[in-house]
């Protein structure tokens, strides 16, 4: 009997151990699941979240070092974070390295769980590219499915619980059980067993027959199986005392994969052999015989039942020690805090765990009134409570409903759940309190609370409405923000809640449009719609929205909504202005088309007569010579150099016109090369000259080649025309580019210069700041260059002075002509 009662103690504490280790686990998935970093990433995807999460996911690893692998996969399978534990310490898998794991069956078994449940994998061995790694690493996998803000499935979490752990804290109850514990799996193969050769017999081909069934028989199976929840076997094979347990508690899903039926059962079992209960058995009828032969005489009668039941209290002291060290190692192998308290509320025990949590020794516990571990502010009314209980002790939790905290020897406070049981003892009625640190559990709940309120926070700061509905008749909104209040004029959130959207709908038809829109495809983006606020004033709409379900099946939709009345307004006068350029446009296209007329008729209608007149006046020179004065050819040769001229004029004036009307061809210029063949192009022309030139190598410009080409043609001509009074040593031309703020090229000359006080007329047409008897000229060409280097974007200036040369400056806005 005492050795069952011992039994039952230790399938209760391995119970107990695996319950608590399964809250743990159980947390630690929804903790991940919601977890602020991760919610980030799925808002935004970027790199800086994406290091965040990182950063998270590996402080948690680190920290707990209860997993082997914590991983995020998406809804495709791919893993997008994973964390490595290896020898105590945590890595992150670069991206690289990720692996898709949408053909294994948790990850399509949890994407089809509901918010908030946890998917438990069988408890097995770890198998890396098909082996079982060795040293053996027991794993159970628990994940659980990840919703974003919006309420859509984005992947899941993934724990790789080291199971080692589980098996350990068993190891230790069976040490001071006096028999031996094993867990076993619902088909019957040891978990921990008696040996580990005879452990993970499914895992192992060559242990697939090592069951207990097979070794203990098929009878006792089939009773720990169906029989009672908590019970005991004895027979001729020995004492078995078992308790099935299913660690897939309430919390957790009941999906199996598909080679596994139900729920993952598992069967803790303790063992004493028949030599153990014949030992003891024979150890008592010894002392019968004994005693039966020592009461022959009566003096000797008197003496062996003095003897005997001194030998029974003797025995009894010893099996009331023996059973106390077993109970004192039960109580200090469980996980939790337990202290125990007699009807005066005074303590009589307390194991490590809540010596550990308190931060006082046994000493300084035992005899302690238990409002010593209670915080200043609640011992006052603990007795009142304490006698309450007393009224009527039955095993339930303390404080249903409230916060419960416990003290700390240095004042500090906790908080924690606390069970209370009951225990008639000869002393009197004994409590004791099974105490919990859910001070891990608290911070994540308030992590969770925190990342609640700051998204409450963000929907409420964002510009634009959010709001949640229902599409029947009324449609009155769920939920709104701040903004929609604004947008609809309302005096308060209270008031947009209590009317019905479907009054805000200018025509009734556009609302019956934009429910079956959503109805029929899921969602419905940016639909334009002109709506009413509650004030009258009507606006025009833009409505975003989803389609969900709660759980009770009922359709509602999540949304957004900007008024865009100005953006409309803004378009509307947008194509107003195209409109407008395009009624410029096509003047513009009438006028150049008339300008193309007028330089066709200038081109030819004007060229003729002026043929005429310098083809008449040289054959007047030529026949009739002989025949006029000094003065009449003079007049001739005047009207000769006259009709010449006005011949450059038009020329000039076409070369300008074509420049206005010129599309720019974008490309890479050298304009060193350009200007060499220019210069090389003069001193063929006049070989007499020998006018010292440097060209700067290099210069490499984004623009249009035939276009520059005309522009250091100009320069160029200019700066050999109007160096020719110098003697040939002395006249200098240069051409270059200085790296200031901007990209400036330059063509600098030593030649005539001009006054500065002219230098606003320099660029308009027909402009010229010289004689024509001193320099030949039109006076158009620095038009057409400043035209040119407008066309690219750029500016044109001189600098200089009578007879000391000029420097003509230039830029092209070279960074918008190179992003072309």
């Amino acid at each position: 009997m005492i050795m069952q009662v011992s039994e039952q103690q230790s399938i209760q504490l391995a119970s107990q151990t695996v319950d608590a280790v399964f809250s743990v686990l159980h947390g630690d998935a929804l903790y991940l699941a919601e977890n602020s970093s991760l919610q980030q990433w799925l808002d935004t995807g970027d790199s800086i979240s994406r290091s965040h999460l990182n950063a998270d996911f590996l402080a948690f690893t680190q920290s707990r070092k209860l997993y082997d692998q914590v991983r995020f996969l998406d809804e495709h399978g791919q893993e997008v974070v994973r964390v490595n534990l290896n020898e105590e310490q945590s890595e992150v898998v670069t991206e690289g390295e990720l692996q898709t794991e949408n053909d294994r069956y948790y990850v399509e078994n949890t994407l089809a769980l509901n918010e908030r449940d946890v998917f438990m994998s069988s408890f097995d061995l770890n198998i890396e590219r098909g082996t079982i790694e060795h040293p053996i690493k027991p794993t159970i996998r628990l994940s659980t499915p990840v919703f974003d803000n919006k309420g859509q499935r984005r992947g899941l979490i993934v724990l790789n619980y080291r199971g080692q752990r589980l098996l350990n804290h068993l190891r230790v109850i069976a040490d001071k059980s006096p028999g031996s514990l094993w867990l076993l799996n619902k088909k019957g193969y040891w978990l921990l067993g008696p040996h580990p050769n005879m452990e993970w017999g499914f895992m192992y081909p060559d242990r697939q027959e090592m069951r207990f069934d097979h070794e203990y028989g098929e009878t006792i199976w089939l009773a720990m199986l169906n029989g009672p929840q908590i019970s005991h076997w004895l027979d001729e094979k020995g004492l078995f005392t078992y308790a099935r347990i299913t660690p897939t508690t309430s919390k957790l899903a009941s999906k199996e994969p598909e080679n596994f039926v139900g729920n993952e059962q598992w069967i803790v079992v303790t063992y004493i052999p028949p030599s153990n209960i014949n030992a003891s058995t024979i150890g008592h009828v010894r002392n019968l015989i004994n005693a039966f032969v020592v009461l022959a005489p009566l003096l000797a009668l008197l003496s062996g039942i003095i003897t005997y039941h001194d030998i029974r209290r003797r025995q009894a002291e010893a099996d009331a020690r023996s059973s106390e060290a077993r109970y004192r190692g039960l109580l200090e192998s469980a996980p939790d805090g337990i202290v125990i308290a007699d009807e005066d509320g005074h303590i009589t025990m307390a194991n490590v765990q809540a010596e550990k949590w308190f931060g006082y020794t046994q000493n300084e516990l035992i005899g302690q009134p238990i409002e010593k571990l209670i915080p200043e502010r609640f011992r006052a009314t603990h007795p009142c409570h304490r006698k309450n209980y007393l009224a009527n002790p039955v095993a339930r939790p303390m404080g249903a409903g409230l916060e419960l905290h416990g003290r700390r020897s240095d004042g500090s406070e906790f908080p924690v759940e606390i069970s209370l049981s009951p225990l008639e003892t000869n002393q009197g009625l004994l409590v004791t309190s099974i105490i919990r640190d859910i001070t891990a559990r608290k911070q994540a709940e308030k992590t969770q609370e925190q990342t609640k309120l700051r998204y409450e926070k963000l929907v409420n700061n964002l510009p634009v409405g959010v709001y949640r509905n229902k599409p029947n008749k009324e449609g009155k909104f769920l939920e709104v923000n701040q903004a929609m209040a604004d947008i609809f004029e309302a005096e308060s959130i209270e008031q947009l809640l209590a009317h019905p959207f479907s009054e805000s709908y200018c025509n009734p038809v556009d609302r019956k449009t934009f429910i079956d829109t959503v109805i029929c495809h899921g969602h419905i983006h940016d639909h334009e719609v002109l709506l009413k606020t509650l004030q009258g004033r009507e606006f025009y709409a833009s409505l975003t929205a989803v389609m969900k379900k709660d759980i009770t099946g009922e359709i509602y939709f999540d949304g957004i909504l900007q008024d865009i009345s100005e953006r409309r307004e803004g378009k509307r006068k947008i194509e107003q202005l195209n409109e407008n350029l395009h009624t410029r446009s096509m003047k513009l296209e009438a006028i150049n088309q008339e300008l193309e007329a007028f330089s066709y008729s200038v081109s030819h209608d004007l060229r003729a007569p002026l043929r005429a007149i310098d083809g008449f006046s040289r054959t007047l020179l030529n026949e009739y010579a002989d025949r006029l004065d000094g003065k009449g050819q003079d007049r001739l040769s005047r009207i000769r150099a006259a009709a010449q001229r006005m011949a450059n004029l038009i020329d000039d004036l076409l070369k300008l016109s074509r420049v206005t009307r010129t599309e720019l061809k974008w490309k890479s210029v050298d304009l060193t090369q350009l200007a060499s063949e220019v210069l090389e192009e003069l001193r063929q022309d006049e070989p007499e000259r020998m006018v010292q030139f440097s060209v700067q190598p290099g210069m490499i410009a984004h623009g249009d080649a035939h276009l520059l080409r005309i522009v250091m043609d100009n320069l160029l001509s200019n700066a050999w025309k109007f160096t020719n009074r110098h003697s040939d040593s002395e006249a200098r031309i240069e051409v270059g580019f200085n790296l200031d703020d901007n990209l400036t090229y330059f063509v600098r000359d030593n030649g005539a210069g001009f006054d500065m006080a002219y230098a606003d007329k320099l660029f308009g047409a027909f402009q010229r700041l010289h004689d024509n008897s001193e320099f030949s000229g039109t006076g158009i060409g620095l038009a057409t260059v400043q035209r040119i280097i407008h066309k690219h974007g750029g500016h044109i200036w001189a600098n200089s002075a009578v007879n000391q040369g000029a420097v003509f400056y230039f830029t092209l806005n070279e960074r918008e002509i190179a992003n072309e």
